[in-house]
Order: structure tokens, then sequence, then C-alpha cells
């Protein structure tokens, strides 16, 4: 009885410092609004997967999808981002995307497909460095309601330095 009366007393004090406060209720709404806003616009980490590559990639996200399997809405526009760390000094790299349908990768068309303008136009990219990949990408309408594989790819003249499968969902 003594320890709930104790526990009684502590969440009378909690409540007697809020009553000090003395917050107006349009500022506690304002609060509560700035809280879920933050929490809405935060970048998503989305579900991936390494399909080769030297880098080692240490994040997948997307500021424009809510899930970590993203659903792609036809005629939207969505920006995917990789961060990795550069295996070795970098001068050149190509981008490119495949959407993996049963097993076999049709290619897509991407806006910058110079993988040095797509990281920031940051090359020479000295080995070791932190670095973030950003593209776009238009779902037109005509792309059919499916579920598939997204194939991202940094290549150089040696071989891949990333490669990454993040798993979609295009809907109406």
């Amino acid at each position: 009885s003594s320890g709930i009366n104790a526990e009684y007393g502590e969440f009378q004090t909690f409540q007697h410092y809020f009553k000090q406060i003395n917050l107006s209720r349009r500022m506690r709404q304002f609060v509560v609004l700035a809280v879920v806003l933050v929490a809405l616009t935060s970048a998503v980490d989305l579900t991936h997967k390494s399909c080769g590559g030297s880098a080692a990639v240490t994040k997948v996200f997307s500021d424009d999808c809510s899930d970590a399997v993203c659903k792609l809405k036809k005629g939207s526009s969505y920006q995917i981002n990789i961060q990795f760390t550069a295996p070795t000094g970098l001068t050149k790299m190509k981008a490119s995307l495949a959407g993996v349908i049963a097993g076999i990768p049709v290619p897509f068309p991407l806006p910058e497909s110079d993988g040095c303008k797509a990281c920031g136009d940051t090359c020479p990219i000295a080995s070791g460095s932190s670095v973030t990949f950003s593209e776009s990408l238009k779902v037109e309408p005509s792309y059919p309601a499916i579920k598939l594989v997204s194939r991202w790819k940094l290549d150089t003249d040696s071989g891949h330095v990333v490669c990454v499968d993040i798993p979609v969902v295009i809907v109406s």
C-alpha cells in the first residue's frame, strides 16, 4: 500500500510539473504536429540484398517510400539513395538499373547514367570515402502492376563497385 501511495505521489508531482509549464492548447497541438511531421518525412531504410560488388554498402534508403518494401505508384517519381564505402579510388563509374522479373533482368533507362554525377559529381573518389549514390526514377503509367526486384549497379571498367537488389511493388 505504501508503494502505491509513493507512486501516486510521484504521478501527482508529474502532473503538477506539467501544469506549471502552462503550455497553451494551441502550443501542445503544434508540438504534436511537429513530431508527427518529422516522423513522416524521415527516410525509410529499404529492404535490399547485395548482388555483388566490391564496395561495402552501408545503407539503402528513400524519402519517397513509407515501407521497407517500396510501393511505386504509376505516374510518380521516386529517389533511391545507396550509401557505400569506396573500395578503391574511383574516377569513372556507370550507373544502371534493371527490373528483374522471373529471374530475367530487363534494363530500365536512368536519367543519369554517369555514376560520378549520380554521386554528387564527386569523382575522383578516394579509397575509403563514404559516398551516396542518388538516382530518381519515374514510374511510367504504362508499366504493369507487378512485384519485382530493382537491380541497381555502379560499374567501373574493372567490374561492379555496387550491385544492390531492392524488392519493389508497382501499384496503380
